[in-house]
């Protein structure tokens, strides 16, 4: 048709309406298609004139849902005038919309440049929204109908007009052809903001982000884009962000029709709706697919379930803990280590939001809550927590502080995603102290004051990993946790590290259950210790 188009040739159906040949086909006018195909193939080769048959699979295609081949009938057709508008929509795409991420404004630049025709805006449907279009009985004249006509079904209703300003006549014949749904949603952004019916519709417009996926671009976002130019002349939107499609185990787009798809219910049914989440964002980056894998989802579960007994932990040592009231307690290096990390977590999280990062803004959270709280953190102050007799109850206090500070921020930053069960843990520990009715009006965390603090890194780094290879030391030599140690000579390598360690003796000692604590400042012979290079220990047990 393309070709037709362009040389001006004259059209000549062969296919009408009842999916049968017209009297253009000649003998074989009144068969289906399928029937013409057979005959001509038994007419060619009696002719002698069929080289050989082999199956073609045609561009056109077959329905995507009941896969019934398809035939283009020419029809009259109403258009939008769009081509006119393509430079205006690329400088606007490219200069005025921030996109997420950034490279998919090509694909809406490179389709804009490519058409050959305007907008199709007219389809042969029953249901949709009507053309308020009427023709002159007698003379074919065209009347639209005015704003203040709508909203009008041409089928049922006549035109406000007594005759055709053209020739007379009182008849009319409606327009039958129906609206494209995109030409509908093409306006979606002005209908939101409250146009035309609010008059302070442009407080709401263009629009702060579209959110759309890739194979809608071309589509969806174009048609916002030249609608509104048109009628506005604006950009429909300030941003907008691209999603990718759910693979399935073949690689495909998982899709009913392909028979490769995992009903919703299932992951939500097994493993619940917050891990369902987490899967879809922890996926993939923005406007990448995501192949559906059920390990995925029972990693985010098994996070949740971290994080779930990681709160009750909490909330029973924060038992006698009341925020705000008294001084605030001295923390220790490694409460201090802990804040420096969180606030970096809260930085990178905040950061890795505002750019529609979200993976990355899932992974932030994930590696501070279950690398650092939960593996590093929550195992060197229990000491403190169960026996503030021996390390005082400032110490106690400490670490009560900063568990409630974290955990706070945590599940704030996780909210958006994991909206259920961070609600809970909300209700449970934090809201009598402050005072939301939900999680999620609740404030954005910030980075706690004074942090990040570069020397207590430096310095909990140093002490998380000497304690985290004494650990590591008593599994290899399959010694409970929980077993004392007689003596453990700690050879720093520097002044320094050895004024490091030596501040932390008591997180240390009530950590890894030593009796004596020795930390030299020389190099020494012992365990190295993996990114220390200079740091080395000895260990001694009861029984050596």
């Amino acid at each position: 048709m393309r070709f037709v188009a362009r040389h001006r040739l004259p059209v000549i159906p062969v296919v009408g309406e009842g999916g049968r040949l017209t009297e253009h086909a000649g003998k074989y006018a009144g068969l289906t298609i399928e029937e013409a195909r057979k005959a001509i193939v038994e007419d060619l080769r009696a002719a002698g004139l069929l080289e050989r048959e082999e199956p073609i699979t045609h561009e056109v295609g077959t329905c995507w849902r009941c896969h019934t081949p398809v035939e283009i009938l020419v029809r009259e057709q109403w258009f939008m005038r769009i081509r006119d508008l393509t430079d205006e929509v690329v400088k606007k795409a490219v200069e005025e919309v921030k996109w997420y991420p950034d490279y998919m404004k090509w694909r809406l630049v490179d389709w804009a440049r490519s058409l050959d025709w305007d907008w199709v805006i007219s389809r042969q449907r029953v249901f949709a929204t009507p053309i308020p279009v009427w023709y002159c009985a007698r003379c074919g004249h065209i009347i639209v109908a005015e704003p203040d006509w709508l909203p009008v079904d041409p089928r049922l209703e006549p035109p406000r007009i007594e005759r055709c300003p053209k020739c007379g006549s009182t008849e009319f014949k409606p327009e039958t052809d129906v609206l494209d749904t995109w030409f509908d949603s093409s306006i979606t952004c002005a209908v939101h903001a409250g146009w035309p019916d609010r008059p302070d519709w442009r407080r709401l417009f263009p629009a702060d982000l579209h959110p759309s996926g890739y194979d809608i671009i071309r589509t969806w976002a174009y048609y916002l884009m030249v609608r509104h130019i048109a009628l506005f002349g604006e950009k429909p939107f300030k941003a907008c962000l691209i999603n990718g499609m759910v693979l399935g185990t073949d690689g495909r787009m998982m899709h009913k029709s392909y028979g490769n798809y995992v009903p919703a219910s299932e992951p939500l049914e097994r493993y619940g709706a917050d891990a369902t989440r987490w899967w879809a964002i922890a996926g993939g980056a923005t406007g990448s697919d995501i192949p559906f894998r059920w390990s995925e989802v029972q990693h985010g579960w098994r996070f949740l379930r971290k994080l779930w007994n990681a709160a009750r932990f909490v909330g029973l040592q924060l038992s006698d803990y009341e925020p705000g009231k008294g001084p605030e307690p001295e923390l220790r290096v490694i409460d201090r280590w802990l804040l420096s990390k969180l606030a970096r977590a809260i930085r990178g999280t905040t950061d890795a939001l505002e750019e529609c990062r979200f993976n990355m803004a899932l992974d932030a959270v994930r590696r501070f809550t279950w690398n650092i709280l939960c593996d590093q953190y929550i195992e060197a102050v229990k000491h403190r927590l169960y026996d503030p007799e021996r390390y005082g109850q400032e110490a106690r206090r400490a670490a009560q502080h900063t568990l409630y500070v974290a955990l706070y921020a945590v599940i704030r930053l996780l909210a958006p995603v994991c909206p259920h069960i961070t609600e809970e843990i909300y209700q449970t520990l934090f809201r009598p102290y402050e005072g939301h009715k939900s999680i999620h009006i609740s404030p954005w965390p910030e980075p706690p004051e004074g942090y990040p603090d570069e020397e207590a890194e430096r310095a909990g780094d140093l002490v998380m990993a000497l304690i985290s290879a004494i650990r590591r030391e008593k599994a290899r030599r399959r010694m409970p946790l929980n077993a004392p140690l007689e003596r453990v000579v700690v050879f720093a390598g520097s002044p320094e590290a050895a004024e490091a360690i030596k501040a932390c003796e008591d997180d240390i000692t009530g950590t890894c259950k030593i009796r004596s604590l020795a930390v030299r400042a020389e190099a020494g012979e012992g365990i190295e210790i993996e990114g220390y290079p200079g740091l080395r220990f000895v260990m001694e047990t009861s029984g050596a």
